[in-house]
């Protein structure tokens, strides 16, 4: 017995879409594909969205906004990880689906073929985590994430803990939580730059790979760290000179 094939739609590439056009017939999609076949554009875009998100959730954590953070930290992954996948994985069919917002467009799939053609396999997203005591079940980094983007109750009952727990709100409060937003933002501006300067689509990938190698990106926290405390440093000596030249 022979096995039912899944039929092809002709309007779009992406299995499971159900598009009854052609999705660039849409001229706003038209647009958006086309400003897409810019990619120092794009990579510098997605760079200045990131690096926008990232201050706003500063502003979240200076005034104590705990529940709003929360509740966006999908954003910043969803942004670095739909960038790679729509830059240097999917054909041209695949993009103009994405830009459409047409389903199925989900960020779980797309996380799971950048992890595997970027990041070698190592990315940390679906990696299960002990759980936060011994009768606590493992959990992974998307599935916080998703729950915060969706606002769930599950979210809000963890911020409530965080009162009871400060020590797992350290990292947004001391700013290491941050590190990695810089780190997208740097490799994002890599990218951008090496595109603008007429390397080809390969190339930049390879480069962005070995970024990706775990020294290297562990050197690249490094330097953000490094880069996070310099700055406090500095703020605090200039908070320091104004007081004393009252």
């Amino acid at each position: 017995m022979k096995e039912k094939q899944a039929k092809i739609n002709p309007n779009c590439s992406v299995p499971g879409c159900k598009a009854k056009v052609p999705h660039t017939s849409d001229s706003v999609v038209a647009g958006l594909v086309h400003n897409f076949s810019d990619l120092a554009k794009v990579a510098h875009w997605t760079c200045a969205c990131i690096a926008e998100l990232g201050k706003s959730m500063a502003d979240d954590v200076a005034t104590g906004r705990k529940f709003a953070l929360i509740t966006r930290t999908r954003q910043q992954e969803e942004l670095y990880i739909r960038a790679l996948y729509a830059m240097f994985i999917a054909d041209p069919g695949e993009v103009a689906h994405i830009m459409s917002d047409a389903t199925p467009n989900s960020f779980s799939v797309m996380y799971r073929k950048v992890n595997q053609t970027i990041f070698g396999g190592k990315g940390l997203l679906e990696a299960q985590q002990p759980g936060l005591t011994p009768s606590s079940t493992p959990f992974t980094a998307m599935g916080t994430i998703n729950s915060g983007a969706h606002a769930s109750f599950s979210t809000m009952l963890m911020v409530m803990g965080f009162a009871k727990n400060p020590k797992h709100f350290e990292a947004y409060n001391n700013g290491e939580y941050f590190d990695h937003i810089s780190v997208y933002c740097s490799y994002l501006d890599y990218v951008g730059k090496q595109f603008a300067a007429g390397k080809d689509k390969a190339t930049v990938l390879a480069e962005l790979v070995e970024l990706h190698l775990s020294q290297n990106l562990a050197a690249s926290m490094g330097k953000a760290a490094v880069g996070r405390l310099k700055k406090k440093e500095n703020e605090a000596a200039s908070q320091h000179g104004q007081i004393s030249g009252r």
